[in-house]
C-alpha cells in the first residue's frame, strides 16, 4: 500500500485517496490508535495550510 499522489489543486479526487488510503491503514488499529493518527494528519495539514496562506493564523 503506497501513500496516495495528491495534485497542486488538492481537489475531492485528492481527499477520496487520502480517505481510501487511510481506511486501509486504519483496519489493523484501535480506535485510539486511529484517534492518534488521524490528529497528527490533521496537524501536519493544518500546517501545510498555514505555509501557503491558504488558512490565517
Amino acid at each position: 500500500m503506497n501513500e496516495p499522489t495528491v495534485s497542486e489543486r488538492f481537489d475531492v479526487e485528492d481527499i477520496r485517496k487520502i480517505r481510501e488510503y487511510n481506511s486501509l491503514r486504519h483496519v489493523k488499529m484501535t480506535p485510539a490508535e486511529i484517534v492518534e493518527d488521524t490528529k497528527k494528519g490533521a496537524a501536519e495539514l493544518l500546517a501545510r495550510l498555514k505555509e501557503n496562506k491558504m488558512m490565517k493564523a
